[in-house]
C-alpha cells in the first residue's frame, strides 16, 4: 500500500509529501534541524527524518537549544545503542526536561543499577502477563465504544485512546478511582512540555509518597506494591527511588500508548482497504500494528549525554555533548527499509525502533501492544467505513511523543 497523497496534502491528514519549509533543504537538515518544528506535522516529520538518515545520518544541528548531535541512520543508531552503557548517559533522557530534580527510574538510570531497576516491573509487564490482561482491556474498550458507537461519529482520542490507556495504567499502578483523572492530567502536562517550574513533577512526587505508604500497609498485585517490596544491590529501594520510578511510570505508561493509538487509528481511517483486510483476517492485526508503528513512530526520540569522546558514524562526539536519537529517521532509513514511506503489513523483517532499541528498550512495550491490538480489533468490530471527518480539524501536538489530541472520525455502526 502506498500513501496516496497530493503534494498539497489535500487527500487526507497524513500527507508526508506536503512541503515542510526550510526542512526540505538538505543543508538546513544537516545544520539546523529543529525536531520540534511545527512545520513537521501531518507526516512531514517522518519524511524529513528519513531524508536525514540518508543524507546526514550523524550531524550536529543548532535547531534546538545550544545545539545537539542528531543521529538518524539505522545502522548508526544501532552502533550507539550497543555502546551506550559505557559511552553515554541516559540523563537527561528527554529533549524537553520534565523539571524533575533527580533522574527518573529506569529511563534515566545508568549501569550498574539500570538493569536491576528495570527487572523490578518487567515480570508484571511481560508478554504472557499482558496476554492474560487482554480480556480486561477488551472490557474497557467495549465500554468506551458503546458510549458513542450509535452516533456514527466520535472524537476518538478523547473518547477512546486517552481514557482506555489511562484506565489500564491506573489499574496496573493500583491508583484509586477518584485520583485517576488528576494524575492523567499531570502526566499529559509533563510529556507535552507544559511543566512550569517543576510543579507537575512535584505534585506527582507528593501523590505517590502517600500511595506508596498505603501499599506498604495493604499490599496488592500492582506496580507500586512491587516497588515498595523490591530490592537492588541487596537493599530495599529508598523512598526517593520509588518516587523517581513513579514520576515516569505515570506518563510513559499511558500517554505514549494513547498517542500511538491515535496515529494507528488515523492511518487505519485513511486506508479503507486495510480496514477490510483486517476485518477479513484479524490474525493480521499484530503485523499491521508493527508496520503502522514503524510508519508513524509516535515516540520520535530520546536523548543521551556523551560520557567520553566517542566516534559514531565517522563523527567525533565529545564528552558533555547531547545526542538526539532520531528513531523516526531509523524507521524511515531507505538503507534498511525498502520504500520506507509506504504502508506494507507484509514487510519482513520489520525491526523498527518505535519502542526504542538496546538496553533502554521500552519495558512496557508488551502492554502497549496488547492495548493497541484490543483497541483496533474492537474498533473494526464496531465500525464500518471509518474515515477522518475533517482533516482540517485534526490537532497534532508535538513533544517527546507526538499525538493527535483531536481526531474526529465518522463511521457506520456495526453493533
Amino acid at each position: 500500500m502506498s500513501d496516496e497523497t497530493a503534494d498539497d496534502g489535500t487527500a487526507g491528514y497524513w500527507a508526508p509529501r506536503c512541503p515542510a519549509g526550510a526542512h526540505d533543504d538538505a543543508e538546513h537538515l544537516r545544520n539546523h534541524f529543529d525536531p520540534l518544528s511545527e512545520t513537521l506535522t501531518r507526516g512531514r516529520y517522518v519524511r524529513v527524518a528519513g531524508a536525514m538518515a540518508r543524507q546526514c545520518p550523524v550531524t550536529w544541528t543548532d535547531g534546538f537549544g545550544d545545539g545537539i548531535w542528531t543521529v538518524s541512520g539505522y545502522a548508526e543508531l544501532q552502533e550507539l545503542h550497543r555502546r551506550e552503557d559505557s559511552a553515554f548517559s541516559a540523563f537527561p533522557v528527554l529533549l524537553q526536561h520534565f523539571g524533575n530534580a533527580r533522574p527518573m527510574i529506569p529511563m534515566e538510570s545508568d549501569p550498574p543499577l539500570h538493569r536491576q531497576y528495570k527487572q523490578i516491573i518487567a515480570p508484571l509487564l511481560s508478554r504472557s502477563v499482558q496476554a492474560d490482561k487482554e480480556p480486561a482491556y477488551r472490557t474497557i474498550a467495549r465500554d468506551l465504544i458503546d458510549r458513542f458507537v450509535d452516533r456514527g461519529r466520535c472524537e476518538v482520542f478523547g473518547e477512546l485512546c486517552n481514557p482506555m490507556t489511562a484506565h489500564a495504567l491506573m489499574d496496573a499502578l493500583g491508583v484509586p478511582g477518584p485520583d485517576r483523572e488528576r494524575l492523567a492530567d499531570l502526566a499529559v502536562a509533563l510529556v507535552r512540555g507544559r511543566a512550569e517550574g517543576g510543579d507537575q513533577a512535584d505534585e506527582i512526587y507528593t501523590y505517590f509518597t502517600g500511595l506508596a505508604a498505603a501499599k506498604r500497609r495493604e499490599p496488592a498485585d500492582d506496580l507500586v506494591t512491587a516497588l515498595t517490596t523490591a530490592t537492588v544491590d541487596g537493599r530495599p529501594l529508598t523512598e526517593e527511588e520509588i518516587l523517581d520510578y513513579c514520576v515516569i511510570l505515570l506518563p510513559a505508561g499511558f500517554e505514549t500508548t494513547a498517542s500511538s493509538m491515535s496515529f494507528v487509528l488515523l492511518l487505519l481511517a485513511e486506508h479503507p482497504e486495510l480496514q477490510e483486510e483486517l476485518r477479513r483476517v484479524p490474525e493480521r492485526i499484530p503485523d499491521a500494528l508493527e508496520e503502522l508503528m514503524r510508519l508513524a513512530t509516535p515516540t520520535r526520540s530520546h536523548t543521551r549525554t556523551v560520557l567520553a569522546d566517542t566516534e559514531i558514524g565517522g563523527q567525533l562526539l565529545r564528552a558533555g555533548e547531547r545526542v538526539y536519537l532520531n528513531w523516526a529517521g531509523a524507521d524511515h532509513d531507505p538503507r534498511t527499509f525498502d520504500r520506507p514511506g509506504e504502508l506494507d503489513i507484509d514487510r519482513r523483517p520489520n525491526r523498527h525502533m518505535a519502542y526504542g532499541f538496546g538496553p533502554h528498550l521500552c519495558v512496557g512495550m508488551h502492554m502497549a501492544r496488547a492495548e493497541l491490538k484490543v483497541a483496533v480489533s474492537e474498533v473494526l468490530a464496531a465500525m464500518d467505513d471509518i474515515a477522518v471527518e475533517d482533516p482540517a480539524a485534526v490537532v497534532e501536538e508535538i513533544g517527546t511523543t507526538w499525538a493527535l489530541t483531536h481526531l474526529p472520525l465518522t463511521f457506520t455502526p456495526r453493533r
